[in-house]
């Protein structure tokens, strides 16, 4: 018997033949996702780090009389398109497309086709078959065409351009009348999905007449002022949050402190785990509630273990309760929570009663959990909108070959993160804020003693960037990769979340359907539309292309009503200009009042002045004033150049200058900053032309006191001096590659 075994790369396909005696295929490589046939069942395999188990997803191709050989084709073209998607969709794809399709043929009897008319009667019918046959799916109609539409149609046409199906094959397609930006999916913060507030459908006079007479950055004031109100609340709970943990942790370490190790090495030793209570005539347990120092005693059994443990229950609730230190039904009641940890706390009352009696201890412990988690990707995410939250999440610190992802500049108050974004196949890196800076080493600070357990445990998600306790086979303390999923934003039935804990959320309609990930991170992007009015702007911020910031993330209603907007205001203009001084300019205008008409026309001679264009032209001269055509011409009239300077930022441009024309080729001396518009040409003709002044004697005098060169000489003197020291630290500059040296 003859195996085929595929090894699938990125880019080739080697195939090797080998004896063995029970026949299987099997493809693997780095794209993430590798397969395996055998018994007539393809079987997936996807690489997911924070696996317990295997994560598989299987479909079975007997009775479909396919080959072996023939499913090989299929599962290399899905391998091949999903290789970098995210785990959820890797698990679909095999799903939706494998299921029907190997259904389809079981039904039929069909054989695999082999020439294009064979293959367009199969196409054919496995369209009629997915949408109308109910063996395989109960899903009504509409649903499958959808599917049909959207993933499936698009995966046969991927598989015409792997040459698995012939490339004259038509594929059937599904036209639906529909809003086609994907935009209207992607609802703002506090908007609930369907019920996005259509600007278009407000009564056409109430629009015109407070709208259309109002400026760019007044225009839809409301829809802004909302945005900025709710970012500013998840900004502010979350930062109270973060600070709140941060001063309990800090308090469990001084509470800690008070007992040593060599103590609890001590008492271990001798067998003393407890006093006797001649109240009660039984052993009172250093670790039990009952005791006056139970709570110390409690944390500092829980660092001991943690820094000596190589096991990730090592602090689990199950391994603690079979610690000689603490009762075995600990943390099964209220009086389990340590009344000295409830007086300490930065929780409120209700925010205490509110979590499981684990949580605070493990909150004094220093362990962070899955709300800390969710709490601190918002305040990534509204820092650094570029970050989706998947990407946060599956942030990790290293990789495989001890790269580091996170790097320490020369600066202390920037650091360069760069995370993994699978839909784009790509990671992005940011410079990150002062404000994240001390965030991540807050994280880092917390997550260390968590990532030493499980290097020693083995456990490859030492890695990852968030780490801490959670819930693993109905154990909870146990240590591992935490996951801030929106359900620890907005709560569940039985889960506690953010908005649980801080009332402040839902009642500006922060809750469960209108807050998560994609609603905060779309509505900075559209926060950044109405700063700048520019798509380009908004998709600079959200690290996407414009096509995508227009087609995905900018709601269709904004971007029709600022359309509107603009073609009324136009519209108006050449009325006013055509009939400003007839006595029924107001009638024809869209203004109801003489004084929102005053009011537009005030800005029409603000916003055109003269000689910019032929219609300020004609506006200046019909209903501007003589001051602003005087402006107008004044304007134009050659000047000085100004620039106010100092010895230090003088002698920064001069080693700038002599460091790029050093260092840099004539090419990216002229490359141009998409950011801020300049390239450094810009600064070396700047720092020329100050010394070539500063230097020169053929100045007139006349010209030299206007010019004020004696102050420039002087300047320029102390900026030489400066220089040499701004050149040597110039010449040492570079970025560090060990994150941890600043803990």
């Amino acid at each position: 018997m003859v195996d085929f075994i595929c090894h699938s790369s990125f880019d080739h396909l080697q195939w090797a033949c080998c004896f063995s005696k029970n026949p299987i295929q099997t493809c693997e490589g780095n794209n993430r996702m590798r397969y395996i046939i055998k018994n007539e069942t393809v079987t997936f395999y996807f690489d997911n780090p924070k696996r317990e188990v295997e994560t598989t997803a299987s479909q079975s191709f007997a009775g479909t009389g396919l080959s072996d050989k023939q499913v090989v084709a299929l599962a290399e073209g899905l391998v091949k398109k999903f290789r970098g998607a995210a785990l959820g969709t890797q698990q679909g794809a095999t799903t939706q497309f494998l299921r029907p399709l190997f259904a389809y043929f079981k039904a039929t009897k069909n054989s695999w086709p082999t020439t294009s008319a064979d293959w367009q009667i199969t196409i054919y019918g496995l369209f009629q078959f997915y949408l109308a046959n109910t063996s395989w799916s109960q899903a009504r109609t509409g649903f499958r065409m959808r599917q049909w539409q959207e993933k499936i149609g698009g995966l046969l046409e991927f598989l015409k351009e792997e040459e698995v199906i012939p490339q004259d094959i038509v594929i059937p397609k599904i036209d639906q009348k529909r809003i086609k930006s994907i935009a209207k999916d992607q609802p703002l913060l506090g908007q609930p999905r369907k019920k996005l507030v259509d600007l278009t459908t407000q009564p056409k006079k109430l629009l015109v007449d407070i709208s259309v007479g109002m400026t760019d950055a007044n225009y839809l004031n409301a829809v802004e002022k909302k945005c900025r109100h709710l970012i500013d609340v998840i900004k502010d709970t979350c930062q109270e949050h973060w600070e709140g943990l941060m001063k309990d942790g800090a308090t469990g370490r001084t509470l800690a402190e008070i007992v040593t190790d060599a103590k609890i090495e001590e008492e271990t030793a001798a067998k003393r785990f407890g006093t006797y209570s001649g109240k009660s005539h039984r052993l009172c347990l250093f670790a039990s509630a009952a005791q006056p120092q139970g709570h110390n005693w409690a944390l500092a059994v829980t660092r001991h273990k943690i820094a000596t443990g190589s096991n990730i229950d090592c602090v689990s609730i199950r391994t603690l309760r079979a610690s000689p230190f603490f009762r075995n039904d600990a943390f099964c009641h209220e009086m389990d929570q340590f009344s000295a940890l409830g007086n300490f706390t930065a929780l409120t009352r209700e925010q205490r009663q509110a979590i499981q009696i684990p949580s605070l201890f493990y909150r004094f412990a220093g362990l962070l959990s899955n709300i800390d988690a969710a709490a601190a990707c918002c305040l990534l995410t509204i820092e650094h909108p570029e970050f989706t939250s998947e990407a946060l999440q599956d942030a990790k610190l290293l990789n495989v070959h001890g790269k580091p992802y996170l790097l320490l500049t020369d600066s202390h108050y920037h650091s360069i993160l760069s995370v993994d974004k699978p839909r784009a196949g790509k990671r992005k890196s940011v410079v990150l804020s002062s404000r994240s800076q001390q965030l991540v080493k807050d994280i880092l600070q917390w997550t260390a003693p968590v990532r030493n357990v499980l290097r020693r445990a083995g456990d490859k998600t030492w890695r990852y960037l968030f780490l801490g306790v959670k819930q693993r086979s109905g154990i909870y303390g146990t240590l591992g990769v935490i996951e801030g999923k929106s359900i620890y934003l907005n709560g569940g039935q039985d889960t506690i979340a953010l908005a649980t804990l801080h009332p402040a959320l839902s009642r500006n309609g922060l809750d469960k359907g209108s807050f998560d990930y994609r609603r905060l991170r779309n509505t900075l992007g559209v926060i950044r539309w109405f700063e700048t009015g520019s798509i380009v702007e908004m998709s600079r911020r959200l690290g996407n292309t414009s096509k995508v910031a227009l087609e995905h993330y900018l709601p269709p209603a904004l971007l029709n009503a600022w359309n509107t907007r603009i073609i009324r205001r136009f519209q108006n203009t050449l009325i006013v200009l055509a009939a400003y001084d007839e006595p029924y300019l107001l009638e024809v205008t869209d203004f109801s009042t003489m004084a929102d008409l005053q009011h537009f026309i005030a800005q029409l001679i603000v916003d055109y002045p003269t000689k910019t264009s032929p219609l300020a032209e004609e506006l200046q001269r019909r209903i501007g004033t003589v001051q602003h055509l005087e402006a107008g011409s004044a304007a134009l009239v050659p000047g000085l150049l100004n620039v106010r300077l100092s010895p230090k930022s003088l002698a920064f441009l001069y080693s700038y200058s002599d460091l790029s024309k050093r260092m840099l080729t004539e090419s990216d001396i002229d490359k141009i900053d998409v950011i801020s518009g300049l390239a450094p040409r810009q600064f070396i003709d700047l720092a020329t032309l100050l010394k070539h002044a500063a230097e020169s004697n053929r100045i007139h005098a006349s010209l030299s006191e206007s010019l004020d060169v004696p102050l420039l000489k002087q300047v320029h003197g102390g900026a030489l001096a400066m220089q040499a020291g701004l050149d040597a630290q110039f010449s040492r500059l570079a970025i560090k590659h060990h994150w941890a040296e600043n803990l």
